[in-house]
């Protein structure tokens, strides 16, 4: 199945935005393989599929630098300022590294420049991220990553993993920023659980969590035919097949859904 197939959908959000990241070629660090078509493909699925009309892609080297700090600060980045509180939808998709710090008890997202020994000051902790996407006080968060934070580099059948951070093995600890559990409107896909590595796919060139994100919201996760997708039913589509092929590449990879599972994607 092409995920290049994208259906055009009668979703119309007018007031919603998507940022869209991607990093697959890093300056310091092995890459993560895919990482940019998968920012391509979810940005036109963001557009034609889930009908968001304001889509703000990054990749490689344009995320680079504070580019995280910049972009979520609830005070002074660039998402605040074009969102209407309370009436805003805001999506968010990140695929590539993700880096633990030593203890565990936090994990990063990684610009293209990044250094492993300023992780704390060049990563953009999940914590964080959480944090701030619920003081923008939208109507709605959806969050979906599309990363491994056990150290690894994305492996597929072609690409072995390698030690990003030389943390490999380390017990990651939940976040302690939940704001699912007493935000209903903010909800998380994660490819993998945490100390898993998130595999490529390479029949498709992407992810092979984004792969089975695009084929369920092609239609193949309208589990009851009704022509709307809910969060419940995309999550329960893309955790099967992610871990039914999983084992089929390089080992086991179980996806996670946190948050309100009644939303309408599509």
């Amino acid at each position: 199945r092409s995920v290049d197939a994208i259906p055009l959908t009668k979703s119309k959000r007018p007031d919603a935005v998507a940022i869209v990241i991607g990093v697959e070629k890093y300056e310091n660090m092995p890459p993560a393989p895919y990482a940019a078509k998968d920012a391509q493909l979810m940005t036109k699925y963001f557009k034609d599929v889930l009908g968001i009309d304001k889509v703000i892609t990054y990749i490689d080297k344009e995320v680079s630098g504070f580019i995280f700090m910049n972009i979520f600060d609830p005070d002074l980045g660039d998402l605040q300022k074009i969102i209407n509180k309370g009436q805003t939808e805001v999506y968010v998709y990140y695929s590539g590294h993700g880096i633990p710090d030593k203890d565990g008890k936090d994990v990063y997202l990684f610009p293209y420049d990044g250094k492993i020994e300023m992780l704390d000051v060049m990563g953009y902790s999940l914590n964080k991220l959480y944090k701030n996407l619920d003081l923008l006080e939208a109507k709605s968060v959806t969050v979906i990553l599309d990363a491994c934070f056990s150290g690894s580099s994305r492996a597929s059948n072609m690409y072995v993993a390698e030690n990003v951070s030389q943390t490999k093995g380390t017990r990651i600890i939940p976040p302690e920023v939940r704001p699912w559990e007493t935000n209903p409107n903010f909800r998380v896909f994660t490819s993998s659980k945490d100390e898993q590595t998130s595999l490529g796919f390479d029949e498709s060139g992407t992810g092979l969590f984004t792969y089975y994100l695009a084929i369920g919201l092609q239609g193949d996760a309208d589990l009851n035919e009704d022509k709307i997708i809910y969060a419940s039913e995309l999550m329960q589509y893309v955790s099967g097949e992610v871990s039914k092929i999983s084992k089929k590449i390089r080992g086991e990879q179980n996806p996670q859904f946190y948050g309100n599972d009644n939303f309408v994607l599509v």
